[in-house]
Formats: structure tokens, sequence, C-alpha cells
């Protein structure tokens, strides 16, 4: 009797993605090719790569958008099959969800870097990560989250996701607010007028590319806030 065979080797493929919206072709977010053993349930099988998985779909987003995301082309741009998108998100919305928590805890790491760190005061921090934002991988968070609004207000599914992005940034500029010496209280109000600004200014750059006259608007907010009472601080 023949000897059975071994279990097939799961090799995930380099896919050509299809071009960003500048035109031009990302690099290949390929996975890497991956040998284990049979176990029961697949998604057991692959759980250590969901977070690969993830970080290869938050890049496809960022370069592609949300207005028509679709699983089956992200599926084929990443080097996976439909099924295993829906193996380890479920949905298209819940996908989306996870990929907009990752971007923000992201560049929250990145925030935590010693150049920024290492900012004297709260305004020193803001202008730091100002900088930061302007960087053009950086401001591809924001053409998301602008396609996420238009699609919530004409009344898409991801309004709720839109929301949670909204409260999780004002808790985080918020909580570094109070690290800095502002008081409780008023921060939350500051932390709004600040993430207000910050997208209102990246929408104007975005659209405009005016770097000059957004910087400029930019030092004013700088300067409003600096002149507050050091009470509300």
């Amino acid at each position: 009797m023949p000897a059975a065979a071994a279990p097939a080797t799961a090799t995930t493929l380099t896919a050509d993605p299809p071009r960003s919206r500048t035109g031009t072709r990302p690099p290949p977010a390929t996975l890497h090719a991956v040998s284990e053993k049979r176990i029961d349930g697949r998604a057991l099988r692959y759980q250590h790569r969901r977070p690969e998985l993830l970080a290869a779909a938050t890049e496809y987003v960022l370069e592609h958008g949300v207005g028509e995301l679709s699983l089956r082309p992200m599926a084929h741009a990443l080097g996976v099959g439909h099924a295993t998108l829906i193996r380890h998100f479920a949905t298209k919305d819940e996908l989306v969800a996870e990929v907009l928590t990752k971007i923000r805890t992201d560049f929250e790491a990145r925030l935590r870097s010693d150049e920024v760190r290492s900012a004297a005061s709260g305004i020193e921090l803001l202008r730091r990560a100002w900088e930061r934002l302007c960087q053009p991988r950086e401001q591809r968070q924001f053409l998301v989250l602008f396609e996420l609004v238009s699609l919530a207000v004409h009344g898409d599914e991801r309004g709720p996701a839109v929301r949670t992005l909204v409260d999780d940034w004002l808790h985080l500029i918020t909580e570094a607010l109070v690290r800095h010496g502002w008081a409780r209280d008023t921060a939350p109000v500051i932390a709004t007028l600040i993430l207000a600004q910050v997208r209102g200014l990246q929408l104007d750059l975005l659209a405009t590319g005016d770097r000059e006259r957004v910087e400029s608007a930019f030092d004013t907010l700088i300067a409003m806030l600096d002149a507050l009472p050091h009470e509300n601080r």
C-alpha cells in the first residue's frame, strides 16, 4: 500500500499589486512563506500570521483608500486567498476597524520615539508631531479619514468606526496634554481644538499644496495655545 502523501506546504505568492491613488505601484506587501503541521481549524492553524496580515492590509488601505475597498483585490495584492481574510477578519467592516486602530497605534508608537518624547513642553510636542504628520507617508492616514467621513455622512455603515477614531485620537491628545501639565478639566477641550485644527490644516495642505500658508496657520495655532492663561495648563 503506498505511503500517505506529506501535508502540503502553504506558500504565499508574490502578486502584482494594483496601482495606488498616486498612479504608482507600491512595494508588494507579500507575506512570507510558511510551513506548519496540520492542526484542527484553519483560523487557528495560521493565527500567528494574523498580525502580518493586518500590517499588510493596513499598508494596502493607506495606499488605495476605503471608498472602493473590496476584499478580493486586497487578498490578491497580499498574495493570499479571499477566504484567508474572511477567516481572520470575518467582514470587510471589521477589517477596516482593525486597520484604523493599527494606523493610530502605529503613529502613537512613533510619537514615543526619543526625538518626540524629549520635547520639553506640550507645545514642543505638538510641533514635533505636526512635523511628522506632514510627511507624505503619514498624510495617507488623513486621506483615509476624509474618505470615511464622506462615506459616513452619506449613510455608510462605517460611521461608528469614524466616531471611534475621533474618540481615540482625542483621548491620546488629552493624555499627552495632561502629562505636560495641562489641567485635566480643560485638556479635553484643548485636545478637541488641536485635533480639529490639525485635520483641517492637513485637508487644506492635501487640497492646495500651499505649505507656506498652512505652516503659518499652524504657527498661529501654537502661539494662541502658548498664550493661554497658565491656570488652564
